[in-house]
């Protein structure tokens, strides 16, 4: 099986959840054993979960279940979110023949979702992200009983949530095609042709359909997503920039250095200094590349 990287979380044994706010949800195909929840406020992203690629924009809701592949990638600049993460034991015994179906559906389209449910379920999040950063007495009560009533919800109206429009592989391939990049973008020997073998097309299709339909060429939109992966782990992990580079798929610190600065502006020892933040649950400094169990 494919490796991909397992996030060793270090969530609270009593109290088994984190929230938090960002501009930066880039985030390469990863798993780990809790849930997530992410409420795109502005901007949208495209999220790929087992291997189907959805985008999400303002006001979509990100549902993504324990042990499942998934990853953020091509945000757009004025990206704001906020995100949820808690562990398998939030819940009680009850929760555990409920949870996939409130997990099926992994982005929860506000355009198709009814008004006034959207409304309660952004209120219900932000309400959650206000209790839990001011620790006021009683907020770990606040924060499992407004979860639970967003489950409760959630769980009542699936049958009438229509999942956001998918990138369908075997309509329009843009999907497939995105995924592929996305999952196998660090291979620093990656080819269009490889590329184009790997997903049984013509290179020639191959690169003319890329830029109709993605809108730019392959080798460009590859580095673009190589430097978006380097961002993040420049911001928010403490690795080497030399291991940032070969992690993200460049073949050496001297090509990651110019094609970084070439995009960026910046170097990335000035981009990691300017951008630098606290701690975020997104993104670890305890990863390790296995194989799913």
């Amino acid at each position: 099986m494919s490796q991909f990287q397992h996030e060793n979380k270090q969530l609270e044994h009593t109290f088994p959840f984190l929230a938090w706010k960002n501009t930066q949800v880039n985030f390469p195909p990863h798993w780990h054993a809790c849930f997530e929840i992410i409420y795109m406020r502005r901007g949208h992203t495209y999220v790929s979960v087992d291997d189907t690629v959805y985008q999400a924009q303002s006001g979509d809701i990100i549902m993504v279940n324990a042990d499942a592949i998934h990853g953020y990638f091509d945000q757009s600049p004025n990206v704001s979110f906020r995100g949820f993460q808690f562990g398998i034991t939030f819940f009680g015994d009850d929760f555990i023949p409920l949870r996939d179906i409130i997990f099926n559906v992994p982005v929860l389209s506000a355009k198709n979702m009814p008004d006034a449910l959207s409304l309660c379920l952004h209120a219900l999040l932000d309400e959650i992200a206000s209790e839990y950063n001011r620790k006021q007495i009683g907020w770990q009560l606040a924060v499992r009983s407004k979860l639970y009533e967003l489950m409760l919800m959630i769980l009542r109206e699936q049958s009438k949530i229509i999942p956001h429009e998918t990138i369908q592989a075997l309509s329009s391939g843009s999907g497939r095609i995105l995924s592929f990049v996305f999952k196998n973008c660090s291979d620093e020997s990656l080819t269009l042709e490889d590329a184009a073998k790997a997903l049984n097309l013509n290179k020639f299709y191959f690169s003319r359909f890329f830029k109709k339909h993605i809108g730019q060429s392959f080798h460009a939109y590859l580095t673009k997503t190589r430097v978006d992966f380097a961002k993040h782990y420049l911001i928010e992990s403490k690795m080497p920039i030399t291991d940032i580079a070969f992690n993200a798929g460049f073949g050496s610190l001297q090509t990651f250095n110019r094609v970084f600065k070439l995009l960026t502006g910046r170097t990335p020892g000035e981009y990691r200094r300017e951008n630098s933040a606290p701690f975020s649950p997104l993104v670890s400094s305890q990863f390790y590349v296995g194989k799913l169990p």
